[in-house]
């Protein structure tokens, strides 16, 4: 006679009808390995900018001492401006006498502010072109050698017009002479072997992240 209260069955108990089967429908069987990952996941390389050579380094610290050294000599022409407007001024009147006042002034004005933002502005062209070159853009040398060249003939004009005969005026004129040799030394530096091998490099280093 057959027993209800229980069974013999183990699928009917709620059991395992084999070893590795599970009891519930979706569960993971034990034992299994992982499933495998469908890409790597290994962070890529990173690159790292090569650093500049000691070459380069001293050309960046020559151009930057060019710079302001300029920026000192505008300051001191801009705050001695009043005796070297009327010395323009005195000029201006020997070359045409038949000027009269107004125009006499607005020339001397022309000669000197003009003057002064030329060598501002290439100083700023070559601050600029000092960016570049340390991005290891070689080809900007050339560039910086013909606002050199630039450069020379501005400080040339600027001595002539603003730099008075005598001693009280000298500083002014050592100081665009220092200026202009500063930055012919950074260009020739650059132009060294060891710059100019930190410029040609073609690759850069490379290095995973840290974490």
């Amino acid at each position: 006679m057959a027993q209800h209260g229980g069974t013999n069955d183990p699928a009917a108990a709620g059991g395992r009808t084999d070893a590795g089967a599970p009891d519930q429908a979706g569960a993971p069987l034990p034992g299994r390995p992982p499933r495998p990952q469908l890409s790597d996941r290994t962070p890529p390389p990173i690159g790292q900018a090569l650093p500049p050579t000691g070459m380069v380094k001293a050309a960046r610290s020559l151009w930057l001492l060019s710079f302001l050294l300029g920026a000192v000599a505008i300051a001191f022409a801009y705050l001695s401006r009043d005796h070297r407007l009327e010395r323009l001024r005195e000029i201006v009147a020997e070359v045409d006498p038949a000027q009269d006042e107004a125009t006499v002034d607005a020339v001397a004005a022309l000669v000197h502010w003009g003057s002064l933002g030329a060598l501002a502005l290439i100083i700023v062209v070559e601050a600029l072109l000092l960016r570049g070159l340390m991005r290891r853009r070689g080809g900007i040398r050339w560039v910086q050698l013909v606002v050199l060249l630039i450069h020379g003939g501005a400080a040339v004009l600027t001595d002539a017009f603003l730099v008075a005969p005598g001693e009280g005026e000298m500083y002014l004129r050592w100081m665009l002479v220092a200026q202009l040799v500063l930055a012919s030394a950074a260009l020739l530096v650059s132009l060294l072997p060891g710059a100019d091998a930190w410029f040609r490099a073609k690759h850069e280093t490379y290095g995973r992240p840290r974490g």
